[in-house]
């Protein structure tokens, strides 16, 4: 009798721990697939999905580089962003000069340059454009050409004489400098007063020249006395002269030219219909059409904040530039990286419509088919960036856009069994990609965008959950 009752006792125990434990389980399991478990589980994984959106971005940067390599090599074959700065008289002063040498006071006798911008200066050019592909990429090149007059007044020596040490006039010269020089396509002379051509010699003898550093990041390495110079004597420096340049300059890429006439005159012509100006001196006049483009610049003195004369070796003006860009019409790798900035909340806005969906329809979608839509957003940008490359970006964004749409509202429809739901999800996908790319379009309404974005779609999930038993202990009660 004993036994049969510990035996009785034991059993129920037994069974009293195993209905427990199955109570606990159904439990864990209740929480688990309750809908704010859910909520948290999506954050995780739109946050996850952070690593191989980051994956993508090294490839676009190392895609760039390539880009800039290429352009670089086609630059190097043609001529790089050009900058002209010039042209000025030199003159070389003799000048006594103390240093310190071993606690002893040594004077020497050291050359030092005067530099005399010219009274007037007018530069007009005209620059055909064209594309230059090598491999899958293309960079825009042009030839100039360039008439360059103007004249530098009497009276130069009064100039000179404030200086400290003596002028050589004999040897004055006439440099220019010239930030490519191997893009020259013509016999490079001056025609002083009218007279017969003059050829330049190369360099700038001990002269040097400062590019601006704000030209693209595929220029040829900067050639600090890349110039030319013409000996113009004593006579010519007493009396002053009228001067005339033409050039035939191939370049790439930008234009520039700097005010260094006392009164400077430019005027820029292409068949290029997007350019882009850039520098200290905006143009006056511009008038852009699907032709080409005319600008005219006119820098007066007093705009300059130089004095006409300067001291050393070094060419004044070179960072106050009139700076013309044959911009690309889309430079893409940038625009795909743009987009993968905006990566976190288009996952969020994508992840909250499969959310709402979900909780409308009578099957569940795993936290893996949440991983596997997130993974066909990241392709997405692959997608983009792979068809960019041979199409362009606008072809490419659609093409990727369509295909990434259609992709996930038909996973997800069959996922939930409804491809009317599939249907609005595409919906969903296709106007957010098109928000998308008017914001990289307009780029400075990206942020109020992104703020009216976010707040429709808060509002729109808070509205459409505002009666989820987020627990899910109603279910399961």
């Amino acid at each position: 009798m004993t036994d049969a009752r510990s035996e009785g006792n034991s059993g129920d125990a037994q069974q009293a721990l195993f209905s427990g434990t199955s109570g606990g389980a159904g439990t864990v399991r209740t929480v688990l697939s309750s809908p704010g478990v859910k909520f948290i589980m999506i954050g995780f994984i739109s946050m996850a999905l952070l690593i191989p959106t980051l994956l993508v971005w090294g490839l676009v940067e190392e895609r760039g580089k390539r880009a800039e390599e290429v352009s670089a090599r086609i630059a190097n074959g043609w001529g790089g962003p050009q900058v002209l700065n010039g042209p000025y008289v030199a003159v070389p002063f003799e000048v006594n000069r103390n240093q310190t040498v071993d606690g002893r006071i040594v004077w020497q006798t050291v050359t030092e340059w005067a530099l005399l911008m010219p009274e007037t200066l007018a530069v007009d050019s005209k620059l055909a454009t064209e594309e230059r592909k090598l491999s899958i990429y293309t960079l825009p090149v042009y030839n100039a050409k360039i008439a360059i007059a103007g004249r530098f007044a009497p009276g130069m020596i009064d100039d000179f004489k404030q200086r400290e040490g003596k002028p050589d006039l004999d040897r004055a010269i006439l440099v220019m400098s010239i930030a490519d020089i191997t893009g020259i396509r013509s016999d490079a002379g001056v025609r002083i007063d009218g007279g017969p051509l003059l050829p330049f010699d190369p360099g700038m003898k001990s002269i040097s020249s400062v590019t601006a550093g704000s030209l693209e990041s595929y220029r040829p390495p900067v050639r600090l006395g890349s110039g030319v110079n013409r000996p113009v004597g004593r006579s010519l420096v007493e009396n002053g002269f009228r001067f005339a340049v033409d050039l035939s300059l191939n370049g790439s890429g930008s234009f520039a030219i700097a005010p260094a006439g006392q009164t400077t005159r430019f005027s820029a012509e292409a068949n290029w219909p997007h350019p882009g100006f850039e520098g200290l001196f905006l143009p006056e006049e511009k008038s852009i059409d699907a032709k080409g483009f005319t600008a005219k610049w006119t820098i007066p003195y007093l705009a300059r904040g130089v004095d006409r004369v300067v001291s050393g070796s070094v060419l004044p003006l070179s960072n106050s530039l009139m700076t013309v860009n044959m911009v690309e019409p889309v430079k893409f790798y940038q625009v795909v990286a743009r987009t993968l900035k905006y990566s976190i909340g288009f996952f969020s806005v994508v992840f909250l419509a499969v959310f709402i969906i979900e909780l409308k329809s009578a099957r569940k979608v795993h936290w893996i088919q949440y991983v596997l839509t997130g993974l066909a957003l990241v392709v997405f940008y692959i997608l983009l960036l792979a068809l960019a490359e041979h199409t362009g970006f606008e072809i490419a964004y659609v093409m990727a856009s369509l295909a990434t749409a259609g992709l996930i509202s038909a996973y997800v429809g069959s996922v939930t069994g409804s491809m009317r739901r599939g249907a609005v999800l595409a919906f969903v996908l296709v106007a957010s990609y098109t928000v998308m790319y008017l914001i990289l379009r307009e780029d400075e309404y990206a942020l109020l965008a992104g703020a009216l974005i976010s707040f429709v779609t808060i509002a729109t999930t808070m509205f459409s959950t505002r009666k989820v038993d987020w627990s899910g202990t109603a279910k399961a009660a």
